[in-house]
């Protein structure tokens, strides 16, 4: 990872409302479900955020909190969570049977495999909140926005070996 500068909170959600765009009701319920967790991040980890650039192991190595898998029959990350590089093994493992039980996650997930790369939101270590509550790695960089992008990357050979992708990471670094 490398650090490009520190950002205030409102950098971070102009940033974010910049490329999250509301075309919907359910991007408008998303993004304000991601607004409020960006903002907890920033209230429970001091305030400081950080423009960074992340290479291949830095995303592989991000924790990823529960996820159900937009409400199919297999849960992709169980509540005490998972990083990247085990939430990809599992989906490779699981090969047709995520995209027939799970059609709305991996068609976010198809989507992003030929996206321009967008930037991810992260922190530190995990914030106070349901979905991180039982995470077993709570010290290390973990998912605030992007999950779905994050795995489309590494599913599809996307993740850059050099510090490129764009992220913001709330906390100390």
């Amino acid at each position: 990872m490398k650090t490009i500068a520190t950002v205030t909170p409102d950098d971070v959600l102009r940033r974010f409302r910049a490329t999250h765009p509301v075309s919907d009701e359910v991007s408008r319920r998303t993004n304000e479900y991601a607004e409020g967790i960006l903002d907890l991040a920033s209230r429970q980890l001091g305030g400081t955020w950080h423009r960074v650039a992340l290479d291949r192991e830095d995303v592989l190595a991000t924790v990823l909190p529960w996820h159900t898998g937009e409400g199919g029959e297999l849960v992709l990350v169980d509540p005490e969570g998972t990083t990247v590089a085990d939430a990809v093994d599992t989906l490779s493992s699981w090969e047709g049977r995520y995209i027939e039980s799970n059609p709305v996650c991996w068609g976010k997930l198809a989507w992003h495999a030929a996206a321009d790369p967008s930037p991810v939101f992260l922190s530190s270590s995990a914030v106070d909140h349901p979905y991180y509550e039982r995470l077993e790695r709570t010290d290390a960089l973990t998912h605030l926005d992007g999950l779905h992008r994050m795995l489309a990357w590494a599913l599809w050979g996307r993740l850059p070996d050099g510090p490129r992708l764009e992220a913001y990471v709330a906390g100390p670094l």
